[in-house]
């Protein structure tokens, strides 16, 4: 993922020139989330999958954005932003039903049967991305969207063969969108956005080696208000 953050700016400083006059933009976003998830549990990290579930949650959450546009790259424009989400979200809230057998980890009683659950929330979470767009006759810019995202994670779990843990971890991934612009008097503009990212997979290791892995995927349609000067 740092290759792809080291790209994005690299084909920044190439295509904005150093005497570009550039615009920036702040504001704040409102964002209509589905995420889907892929959960599973191997009870005893031997890279066999005991258990696995798909998890669709529909959340709901704002961001703030700060951006610098040059308006005169070839026939369009260029805009690189950077998307705080302030506070923190709980991307993945989980339960599946498990018997466990494997009497061989530690702390483990044969055909245990219970609930397993686990909850993923997100904090800090930040957007690194460009946006080339292009502007019709009628004012409106199209655009897309290429991005690095990363995050804070703390994985809660409860496993039926082993004790609770909650663990910090990294989340990263890649956010591709497209979109429309409006822009109006005063330096004002509003946006409309679809985007899809694809986080890398995370993983928590109990104290019984139970193994939990969510790999998840975000579809977001985003609105966004803000003010060019």
């Amino acid at each position: 993922m740092k290759k792809i953050l080291l790209s994005l700016a690299s084909l920044l400083i190439f295509i904005m020139p150093a005497n570009a006059e550039l615009t920036r933009s702040v504001g704040i976003t409102a964002v209509s989330s589905t995420i889907d998830s892929t959960v599973t549990d191997d009870i005893d990290s031997n890279g066999t999958i005991d258990t696995t579930k798909d998890i669709s949650n529909d959340i709901a959450y704002g961001s703030i954005f700060l951006e610098f546009t040059n308006e005169n790259v070839g026939p369009g424009s260029l805009t690189f932003g950077i998307d705080v989400i302030p506070g923190s979200a709980e991307f993945e809230s989980r339960s599946t039903s498990q018997q466990s057998s494997k009497a061989k980890a530690a702390g483990a009683a044969p055909q245990t049967t219970g609930t397993n659950s686990g909850t993923v929330d997100v904090d800090r979470h930040v957007t690194l991305y460009i946006q080339p767009g292009i502007t019709t006759s009628n004012g409106l810019t199209l655009f897309g969207t290429v991005g690095y995202v990363t995050a804070d994670v703390e994985a809660d779990v409860k496993s039926i063969s082993s004790t609770n843990k909650t663990e910090e971890l990294s989340l990263d991934g890649v956010k591709l969108g497209v979109g429309v612009k409006k822009s109006f008097g005063d330096g004002m503009f509003v946006r409309l956005e679809y985007a899809e990212t694809d986080y890398d997979e995370i993983s928590v290791t109990t104290e019984n080696s139970t193994k939990i892995s969510a790999d998840m995927d975000n579809k977001a349609l985003a609105l966004s208000i803000g003010k060019s000067f």
